[in-house]
C-alpha cells in the first residue's frame, strides 16, 4: 500500500454516490446486485444525516457507514432486515427512537488493518451516547458459516467466540464490545455466504438515562355553575 498523508471522517454526501456504489460492489463480491440505489442513499443522507458517514484517505473514499433511528420496541427478535428498513424505504427510521440501528458497515479490502471499521464504530458510539439511545443494534453476516455444513449457525457462533473458528466479520464485532443476542435466520435472504443467518448484535450505552415522564397534576379546584 502507498504511503498515506490524511484520513478523513465525514458525512455522506449524496453527490458522493457513485464512490458508495463502488464501495459497495467490492466489499460485496458474492452478493447479488450489491449496490444501493440512488434514491435509497438520498433517503438516508435526507433523513437522518448524522447516521451515513464515510472514512476517506487522500481524498477517496474508503469505508462507509449508515444507519437509522428505530424504536426497537415495534420489532421481533427474529426480525428481518427488510422489515427494520420498512421494506428498502427507512420508513421505520424515528427520532423519537430509542436505538440506533446499523445498516451497513464495509471497509475497502486494500484499506482493511487501518482501524477504519473501529473509528465508524467509535463514531456510532459516539453518536448514541449523544442522542441518548439505548442501544446499537444490527445484524451481523457470517461470511464463513457456509465452509462448515456439519454445524448449526449456533454452533458456528459458539466456536467463533471460543477461537475455534475464524470468522473476520463476528470476530471484528465481538472485539468492539458488542454481544450476540440471538441468531436470526432468513435475515438477508440474497447472503448466500451466510446461508440468510445473521448474529443479531447489540452495544449497550451505560451512560443512556430514560427521559422523564411529564407530570400534570389533578386540578384540586372544581368549579359548579350555580
Amino acid at each position: 500500500m502507498k504511503s498515506i498523508d490524511k484520513i478523513e471522517l465525514k458525512h455522506l454526501s449524496f453527490s458522493e454516490y457513485r464512490d458508495i456504489q463502488a464501495l459497495m460492489e467490492k466489499c460485496y463480491p458474492n452478493i447479488d446486485d450489491p449496490a444501493w440505489t440512488k434514491d435509497q442513499i438520498k433517503r438516508l443522507v435526507d433523513l437522518f444525516p448524522d447516521g451515513q458517514i464515510v472514512v476517506k484517505v487522500d481524498g477517496t473514499i474508503v469505508a462507509c457507514s449508515l444507519s437509522i433511528i428505530i424504536d426497537y420496541s415495534l420489532f421481533e427478535e427474529d426480525h428481518t432486515y427488510l422489515d427494520i428498513t420498512g421494506n428498502d424505504t427507512f420508513s421505520t427510521h424515528s427520532g423519537e427512537g430509542d436505538a440506533l440501528y446499523g445498516l451497513d458497515l464495509m471497509v475497502d479490502p486494500e484499506y482493511r488493518g487501518l482501524r477504519l471499521g473501529r473509528r465508524l464504530y467509535d463514531y456510532r458510539k459516539e453518536l448514541c451516547e449523544e442522542l441518548n439511545l439505548k442501544s446499537i443494534v444490527f445484524g451481523g453476516r457470517l461470511p464463513n458459516f457456509h465452509k462448515f455444513d456439519e454445524i448449526t449457525a449456533r454452533e458456528y457462533i459458539k466456536k467463533v467466540k471460543q477461537k475455534e473458528i475464524h470468522d473476520p466479520v463476528l470476530n471484528f464485532q465481538l472485539s468492539n464490545d458488542f454481544h450476540v443476542k440471538r441468531v436470526v435466520k432468513n435475515y438477508l435472504p440474497e447472503d448466500n455466504a451466510s446461508e440468510s443467518y445473521a448474529a443479531l448484535l447489540e452495544w449497550s450505552n451505560i451512560y443512556y438515562t430514560k427521559p422523564a415522564k411529564s407530570y400534570k397534576p389533578e386540578k384540586s379546584v372544581i368549579r359548579l355553575g350555580l
